[in-house]
């Protein structure tokens, strides 16, 4: 009779865990996928894209990062007019026939009723006019915004495709812009694009609430077109200024300011004055106070007979805020108060002596 064990003597060796062996099986599994991808490669070569070398690849992948702009730029066709001398017709066409010398500079449609929108460099006279699709029209009103130098016409239509202003707050440094020009003697308008490199672009340190204080800058590029008054707009199609020729510099008249211009054409009201000149400390190196002082070298700072005179306001001081609107960098004085109508009361918040003071003021 064959003898067996009653017991067998315990071993510190344990059976393989499911854990290590699913690892092992995976890991088993990547090498040979990885062989079998080196010799196919050896023996059938391809010309595709080497995924495991896409740093030094040579291979020229193309993205078509025009077409958005494109896209709108052909929608803001019907928006964008061309402004020309007025010119004779030739009996034998029936119709005037435009050169590139009488092309004055654009203009842009702000009301589906008939007014566009130009500046004071391109409309000078009466004597103009206007080219918007493939129809030809006479000015029949005239309105010029003194405070921008932008200048309002109406044409004879009903019917047209006003812009869209952009928010001020939305402008970045970097922007791609666009803008559409008409281009004559053809139905067609060229098409340019350039970046926006300075949202601030202040053009002297003495500065007026009166006037502009800044505009924007572009990356500006030498062209053989006119670009007076091009409105300038950004991949969403939102105007964000009109091109101006400030002493051969091509900058854009800020939306900012055009917008509230309009807003004064269509409730047919003035802008105010309210005669005061300053300094933008926070932009002017030297200066490390934040606030518009109050002052100039050579003209008055507070104008005679101004709304700032008779609420006292001095040479000197320091304005910090209007109403519950800080003075920065970006908003000064004169941005603040385009938010304001003739006969509005504010709160000025100024500095005198280094004491804090509250001036009323009625624009």
């Amino acid at each position: 009779m064959e003898r067996k064990k009653h017991f067998e003597r315990p071993t510190m060796k344990r059976p393989p865990s499911m854990v290590n062996l699913t690892i092992l099986t995976i890991l088993i599994g990547v090498l040979a996928g990885f062989s079998g991808y080196l010799l196919a490669r050896q023996v059938f070569p391809v010309s595709g894209i080497d995924y495991f070398n896409l740093v030094d690849s040579r291979k020229e992948i193309k993205i078509d990062l025009e077409q958005p702009l494109t896209n709108v730029a052909d929608k803001y066709q019907k928006s964008v007019a061309g402004v020309y001398k007025s010119v004779k017709s030739l009996p034998a066409v029936g119709q005037p026939l435009f050169s590139e010398e009488d092309f004055l500079g654009s203009a842009v449609v702000v009301t589906s009723d008939g007014w566009l929108m130009t500046t004071n460099q391109v409309l000078k006279n009466d004597s103009v006019v206007v080219i918007l699709g493939d129809k030809v029209y006479e000015i029949l009103e005239i309105s010029q915004d003194e405070f921008s130098g932008a200048v309002f016409f109406k044409i004879d239509s009903n019917s047209l495709q006003p812009v869209d202003f952009q928010m001020t707050d939305d402008i970045k440094v970097g922007e791609r812009l666009f803008t559409n020009v008409d281009l004559a003697r053809s139905l067609d308008h060229v098409f340019y694009t350039n970046f926006l490199i300075n949202t601030h672009y202040v053009t002297d340190q003495y500065l007026s609430s009166d006037q502009v204080d800044y505009y924007l800058q572009i990356d500006n590029k030498l062209t053989d077109v006119n670009l007076l008054a091009a409105p300038y707009f950004n991949i969403n199609g939102d105007l964000v200024g009109v091109v101006y020729d400030y002493d051969g510099q091509v900058v854009l008249l800020p939306a900012e300011y055009l917008k509230q211009a309009v807003k004064h054409l269509l409730a047919g009201t003035e802008r105010f004055s309210l005669g005061v000149r300053y300094v933008d400390m926070e932009n002017n190196s030297g200066f490390i106070r934040k606030g518009n002082l109050i002052y100039h070298p050579t003209l008055k700072a507070i104008a005679i007979n101004s709304s700032a005179l008779d609420a006292g306001l001095k040479t000197g001081d320091q304005v910090v805020a209007v109403n519950n609107d800080v003075i920065s960098a970006d908003r000064t004085l004169t941005s603040i108060l385009q938010n304001y109508r003739s006969g509005d009361k504010i709160i000025m918040k100024i500095l005198r002596n280094d004491i804090e003071r509250d001036l009323e003021i009625k624009l």
